[in-house]
């Protein structure tokens, strides 16, 4: 691995960009002692995000094989709810790798108006679909992901002082991960603020600026489309499957309806939940793309479990229903959690899956009782 001897250029790009940053010498340093190969490439500020957010995968991926040796080799040693802490790092690390790798993705497509600095790209980008605000958006959401995903790991480890052996062995990595995330945020903020900055005002010479709204005029988010609206309304006409406890559906249990479910569906696909009361902890995990849960009232469907903190779960993993895919949608049912006030924290619902919504449900617990991840 050779150490670089960088050229003027890339020096004074490297240092502009860094000085946006929290913390510029790390900044600096990581890109710096990069092989030479990728330095030399360096000929914009985008090119610095590009090559730091590949350079914090690369950091992520040994994180997650640390977790891995842990797990492996100190497993007899370690408390229930510290093997569950480690298990939620390795979930919340692949997250954040697949969260990086579409983040560098959309910054190869992100379709710059800089030129500062000399900037030239010659790098081709396909065509965009998107606004600039709206790709400057997608990517400091993913970012930001990626920092609370090493704040949770780590958080496992803060119930007790039991636990804290295991945070030290972890900490450093994460807290690593978490420092050049947030380096690469604040780039990544700087380019797009005076991108947009830039559209904004020579849209304003013909009189059509637009902002961006999070809703339209009837109160429903800019991203739901016409057909997912009338299903949350209405109800779907027909459910690709249904889960009944008296056998008489396609599934007893939603655990498996959602097994059953297709991988990264592109379409909607609609598990009808008949009523009944489902003692059961479901995960719809990241693959499961697109997948709705439709009740057949918040009084009559009810999903419920008791996992909690005082009993050997983590936060995390305490949640009844844990949403990660992307697109999920849910009505006229119950998420709920009926572990006591004494058990401390015990999550009915988690959500971590991007533009998901939830009409005419309940959600029930005591401490924690949604968690929004």
């Amino acid at each position: 691995n050779d150490r670089p001897k960088l050229s003027p250029a890339t020096h004074t790009i490297l240092k502009s960009s860094c000085s946006s940053t929290r913390y510029p010498d790390l900044c600096y340093n990581a890109i710096a002692s990069a092989p030479s190969h990728m330095v030399q490439k360096i000929s914009s500020q985008k090119d610095v995000i590009e090559l730091s957010l590949n350079l914090t995968t690369t950091v992520v991926e040994h994180n997650f094989f640390t977790v891995e040796k842990l797990i492996k080799t100190r497993s007899h040693n370690l408390t229930l709810r510290e093997r569950n802490a480690l298990h939620d790092c390795l979930e919340t690390i692949d997250d954040t790798l697949d969260e990086l790798r579409q983040a560098i993705q959309d910054l190869e497509n992100y379709p710059s108006n800089s030129n500062n600095n000399n900037e030239s790209n010659n790098k081709k980008t396909k065509p965009s679909y998107k606004s600039l605000k709206d790709y400057a958006d997608d990517i400091k959401t993913l970012v930001s992901s990626a920092i609370t995903n090493q704040e949770t790991c780590l958080d496992g480890f803060s119930h007790d002082d039991a636990d804290r052996h295991v945070r030290a062995a972890l900490e450093r990595g994460q807290v690593h991960v978490d420092k050049m995330c947030c380096n690469a945020l604040a780039m990544i903020k700087n380019l797009t603020d005076a991108d947009i900055m830039a559209a904004t005002t020579e849209a304003s010479k013909d009189d059509h600026v637009s902002k961006r709204r999070l809703y339209d005029e009837d109160g429903w988010p800019r991203w739901m489309s016409s057909g997912d609206r009338r299903m949350l309304q209405q109800g779907p006409t027909k459910p690709d499957a249904v889960v009944a406890a008296d056998g008489s559906g396609d599934h007893r249990t939603i655990k498996k309806a959602v097994e059953a479910a297709p991988m990264k569906s592109k379409k909607r696909y609609v598990i009808l939940i008949k009523a009944g009361v489902y003692k059961e902890n479901v995960v719809v995990h990241k693959h499961k793309m697109n997948l709705m849960f439709v009740g057949e009232g918040r009084s009559k469907t009810i999903i419920t479990g008791s996992k909690n903190v005082v009993d050997g779960s983590t936060t995390y993993d305490s949640a009844t229903v844990a949403i990660v895919g992307e697109g999920f949608l849910a009505r006229d049912l119950t998420f709920q959690n009926t572990a006591g006030p004494s058990k401390h924290q015990a999550v009915a619902l988690r959500v971590g899956a991007d533009l998901s919504a939830f009409y005419q449900c309940d959600i029930l617990a005591y401490q924690d009782t949604l968690y929004v991840h």
